[in-house]
C-alpha cells in the first residue's frame, strides 16, 4: 500500500542538476547546414522531418522525427543538410551527474522522453516546456554512457561555467565562487581543457553563428550584441572559429524562423 504524506515537511527535497540554457530556437533550415564542432557545452536537436545529416567518427545519423539527438561536450562531429527541414535546437550546460557523460552523439527514441507530438510541433514553446524537454532527454541517457572519473568536476567550476554563460567576467566570478584568479584559471583548464577566456569566446561565437544563420540582425549588430568591439574583431574571431567569414557563412547557411 502506498503511503500518503500529509505533512509537506516529510518530503525530502530532490536536487535537480544545475542546467543553463544559453541558446534556444526553432526554424526551417533551407540551405547548407554545414559545420564542424567540438565545444565544451551540450547540443540538443529535434527535427520533425528528414534532411539533416550528422557524422560522428564513422557513423552517419539522419534524424527523421523519431529521435531526440543529444551531443555532450567535447564531441567532435560534423553536420550537413540534404534537403530543407524543421529544426529545434537547445545549447546548454548541465552539472553532475551529467558532467560525467562520455563524448559521442546520443540518439534517443523520442517516445522515451515523454514529450507529446503537439508540443514538439508547436510554433510557440514556453521556457518551462523547453526545460521539460531538456530534462526528459537527459533522464533517457543510458547508464553505460556515464564515465566514472577519479576526480569529479569541482562544483565551483560548474558554477563558474554557468556564470560565464551569463556574460560575467573572471574577477566577478572569482568573488562569487571564492577562488583566487590564478587558482580559478588553473582549476577551470584542468576540468574543461579550456581557459575561461576560450570557453567564454566559444559561447559568444556560437551565439553569433546561430544569429547569422537565422538572419537576426546585421553583422555589425550581431558583433556588438555578442561582445565584440567592432566588425573587424568579430570577423577575425569568427573566421578562426568557423573557418569562414561571417558574411560568407550567412550567405551559405540560414534559418527561416516560423
Amino acid at each position: 500500500m502506498s503511503k500518503i504524506i500529509k505533512n509537506p515537511d516529510q518530503i525530502n527535497p530532490v536536487a535537480l542538476p544545475q542546467a543553463e540554457i544559453f541558446l534556444f530556437g526553432r526554424g526551417q533550415v533551407n540551405f547548407s547546414w554545414k559545420f564542424t564542432r567540438k565545444v565544451p557545452f551540450w547540443f540538443l536537436y529535434y527535427n520533425s522531418e528528414p534532411g539533416a545529416v550528422l557524422k560522428f567518427r564513422d557513423r552517419e545519423i539522419r534524424p527523421d522525427g523519431r529521435q531526440i539527438i543529444l551531443i555532450p561536450p567535447y564531441t567532435a562531429f560534423t553536420s550537413s543538410c540534404e534537403t530543407a527541414f524543421d529544426h529545434l535546437y537547445i545549447h546548454f550546460t548541465v552539472g553532475r551527474p551529467y558532467s560525467q557523460v562520455k563524448p559521442g552523439v546520443l540518439v534517443l527514441d523520442r517516445s522515451l522522453c515523454g514529450i507529446p507530438d503537439p508540443w514538439l510541433n508547436s510554433e510557440n514553446v514556453s521556457p518551462a516546456a523547453v526545460y521539460a524537454l531538456l530534462f526528459s532527454a537527459l533522464a533517457a541517457i543510458p547508464r553505460d554512457r556515464f564515465a566514472s572519473p577519479e576526480k569529479p568536476v569541482d562544483d565551483r567550476i560548474q558554477r563558474a561555467m554557468s556564470l560565464l554563460n551569463r556574460g560575467m567576467g573572471n574577477a566577478e566570478i572569482c568573488r562569487d565562487i571564492g577562488m583566487s584568479q590564478s587558482n580559478f584559471q588553473r582549476a577551470f583548464r584542468l576540468a574543461t581543457g579550456f581557459s575561461p577566456k576560450h570557453y567564454a569566446l566559444d559561447l559568444r561565437l556560437e551565439k553569433a553563428r546561430c544569429r547569422l544563420a537565422a538572419a537576426q540582425g546585421s553583422i555589425n549588430d550581431i558583433a556588438a550584441d555578442c561582445g565584440f568591439s567592432d566588425r573587424y574583431a568579430f570577423s577575425k574571431a569568427f573566421r578562426k572559429y568557423a573557418g569562414i567569414s561571417p558574411a560568407r557563412y550567412r550567405s551559405r547557411t540560414t534559418y527561416e524562423h516560423e
